[in-house]
């Protein structure tokens, strides 16, 4: 196995050209299934939803109480009341065909139509009943504790479109359209491998020199939280030969998820050797810190990639690279992390050099969003990952950053 694609002097490629690269390479959209709307949570749609009908159908009473003419409630007060026939009483759920005229009122639910003639209800705490006889103690305007037909969705109105994720408002919305099932993707099939003599599996006694993998498990909690089928493969250790029999297992994966070995070290060979499998170098190398040696590479309709061995790397790096790949393998738009701005609580000291990545934490989220950068910064610090919930975008050339200063941050969590 010659050594073509590991470089120790290859260039260092700016993001958003690797990123463009990815995203070029994961060209082909998976497959359509038909699933329940219930079982959709995470769920990619593949198609537009539209109102066969208005939502709510028909004009409604918003409270319980009494559906009036307005008219009729001019200048009633707790101390001077009105009174009105009670013509029958109205549950969610029914309907009646009487009309409300002049001086009469329908005892009303929460939900019901509004009946013929009423333009308003009185809610029934602003009442008083003595049999068929109700008080009204205070005025009311048209439309007051009513919904109108249409008013939140109007037939024939777009109210999901495709590449939309299911979260929980979006299934509400499907049901309430009459959707008892939606079209979307197929979650992504995803096999992690963990490389390297050093890693050792969780449960066992630590040896001496050994780390417990933790990649193998935040890479599989990341793939799931983003709607994929993932299998972790386990450890291949640092033998061409136990690589080898990973990827095989692998051949039918979506994507390829591996950490460790892309390094420049003597035991460092797994690009050369996806190369020799037949995985078409995308990229190697970009000039972001942490994450500089990761590796992308696509055969067919398979993408892989080789993500640095430092935890706090290769979660940063699923984040900026794999993130947007599976977005747009799925259709989800828009694809990747949400960005937004902040102002730094704190000063933030780096040095010079790649574009940075800093993790940090959310001080304040109104009205004016602040964050803070954790502590430590090292790429092997897997702690500062717990408190992180956005990425704070340092440019190469920066060196200081005040206190008050606002910066580009990206949001790692949907919420």
């Amino acid at each position: 196995m010659d050594k073509r694609s590991k470089r120790p002097d290859a260039p260092l490629m700016p993001y958003e050209e690797a990123l463009e690269k990815v995203m070029k390479a994961a060209s082909w959209k998976l497959p359509t299934e038909e699933i329940a709307v219930k079982s959709s949570g995470g769920r990619v749609l593949r198609e537009d939803i539209k109102a066969g009908f208005d939502i709510p159908p028909f004009d409604k009473s918003a409270m319980d109480g009494y559906a009036v003419r307005a008219e009729d409630t001019r200048g009633a007060s707790k101390d001077s009341p009105l009174t009105l026939t009670v013509l029958e009483d109205l549950p969610a759920g029914k309907t009646t065909k009487r009309k409300v005229g002049a001086g009469e009122a329908v005892r009303i639910m929460t939900g019901a139509p509004l009946p013929a003639g009423a333009d308003a209800v009185v809610k029934v705490e602003d009442t008083g009943v003595s049999s068929d006889i109700v008080e009204i103690f205070k005025e009311v305007r048209p439309g007051d504790n009513s919904g109108k037909a249409g008013e939140d969705v109007a037939r024939g109105k777009v109210v999901l479109t495709e590449g939309t994720r299911a979260t929980p408002a979006v299934m509400g919305m499907l049901a309430a359209v009459g959707k008892p099932k939606v079209n979307v993707t197929r979650r992504p099939a995803v096999s992690i491998i963990s490389t390297g003599n050093e890693v050792q599996v969780p449960g066992r006694p630590l040896k001496e020199g050994a780390i417990y993998d933790a990649n193998g498990h935040s890479l599989t909690g990341l793939c799931k939280e983003h709607g994929c089928r993932a299998e972790f493969l386990g450890i291949a250790r640092d033998r061409p030969e136990a690589l080898k029999n990973k990827l095989e297992r692998a051949k039918d994966a979506d994507l390829i998820l591996l950490s460790g070995g892309v390094s420049v070290g003597d035991y460092d060979f797994v690009i050369d050797l996806l190369v020799d499998q037949g995985f078409k170098e995308v990229f190697y190398k970009s000039f972001i810190k942490p994450g500089k040696p990761t590796f992308a590479g696509v055969r067919g309709k398979q993408l892989v990639f080789g993500l640095p061995g430092n935890p706090v790397s290769a979660m940063v790096c699923f984040e900026l690279f794999v993130r947007p790949a599976l977005d747009k393998m799925t259709g989800r738009e828009p694809a990747g992390m949400k960005k937004g701005r902040a102002v730094l609580a704190s000063e933030v000291r780096t040095k010079a050099g790649r574009r940075k990545f800093l993790r940090g934490r959310t001080v304040s989220s109104g009205p004016v969003i602040t964050v803070e950068a954790c502590s430590d910064q090292k790429s092997g610090v897997l702690s500062s990952m717990l408190a992180a919930d956005v990425l704070i975008d340092v440019p190469g050339e920066a060196t200081t950053l005040e206190a008050g200063d606002e910066v580009d941050v990206w949001w790692l969590r949907e919420d």
